[in-house]
C-alpha cells in the first residue's frame, strides 16, 4: 500500500534530481558561451537570456544561439 508519505518522498526525489539537472544545464550553458568566440555585445545579451529566462534561455541558446548571431 501507498502511503502519503511515501509519495511525499518520491516527489521530493523528483524535484531534487530536477534541481540538479537544470543546474547543470545552467552551468553548461554559460560555459558553452564564454567559451565561444562570440563578440562580447553579443555574449552579454546571450548571458541576459539566460540569467532572465534559465530553461527556456538555455533551450534557445543551443538552439539557435551556438550558430547563429543575433
Amino acid at each position: 500500500m501507498i502511503t502519503l508519505t511515501s509519495l511525499l518522498f518520491i516527489g521530493n526525489i523528483f524535484r531534487f534530481l530536477f534541481g540538479i539537472l537544470w543546474a547543470i544545464l545552467i552551468v553548461y550553458t554559460l560555459l558553452d558561451l564564454f567559451r565561444s568566440n562570440k563578440p562580447t555585445n553579443t555574449k552579454l545579451l546571450w548571458l541576459i537570456v539566460i540569467l532572465i529566462a534559465p530553461i527556456l534561455g538555455s533551450i534557445i541558446y543551443f538552439v539557435v544561439g551556438r550558430t547563429n548571431r543575433i
